[in-house]
């Protein structure tokens, strides 16, 4: 079962002019609104349209898209949980089969495949499902970060605590003398 992203999809690419052409290449590119991703994920915000650029072709009989996207988005720094603003570059590659293939011929379970109904190719619901799967795990506001002190909770990017580094934790203070150089 496929859950759809968005309501009515405004990325429809006729194929059907396209692929009565020989060695041909048919260019795409556009936009995507952010409210139709937005609501599903959770910690993130997409704040700049979705831009794609991309282009479909055929090699040995089989139709291929690929397609460049890049997006801003908006979260909390995993360090310091300062909100943070980062770009970011996917990309969508995959062969193209007819929907009514769909059950057919398993020649490869391990390629990407992205369905077309009709001679008309949906791209956006594609598009929105490598954004969501792009996101990362971890962000950081800055490669040197140093984040909250676990003591205090001050934020050690703007000022510095007095907090004493030598704690132990109690669990481990027999291990402390193990390693007395004398």
């Amino acid at each position: 079962m496929c859950v759809s992203l968005r309501g009515e999809s405004k990325l429809n690419i006729n194929l059907v002019n396209f692929m009565e052409l020989v060695d041909k290449v048919l260019p795409f590119e556009g936009e995507i609104a952010t409210d139709a991703i937005n609501e599903y994920i959770d910690g993130f915000k997409i704040i700049d349209p979705i831009k794609y650029k991309g282009q479909i072709f055929k090699i040995n009989g089989s139709y291929l898209v690929n397609a460049d996207i890049s997006y801003k988005y908006e979260t909390k720094c995993d360090r310091c949980f300062e909100t943070t603003i980062k770009e970011l570059t996917t990309s969508l590659s995959a062969k193209l089969k007819d929907y009514s293939e769909q059950y057919e011929d398993n020649e490869d379970e391990n390629e990407d495949v992205i369905y077309y109904n009709k001679g008309s190719l949906d791209l956006e619901e594609y598009i929105l499902m490598e954004v969501a799967s792009s996101l990362p795990m971890k962000t950081l506001c800055d490669e040197t970060c140093k984040g909250l002190c676990p003591g205090c909770g001050i934020d050690l990017n703007k000022e510095s605590c007095t907090c004493q580094d030598d704690y132990i934790d109690p669990r481990f203070e027999q291990l402390k003398d193990f390693f007395i150089t004398e």
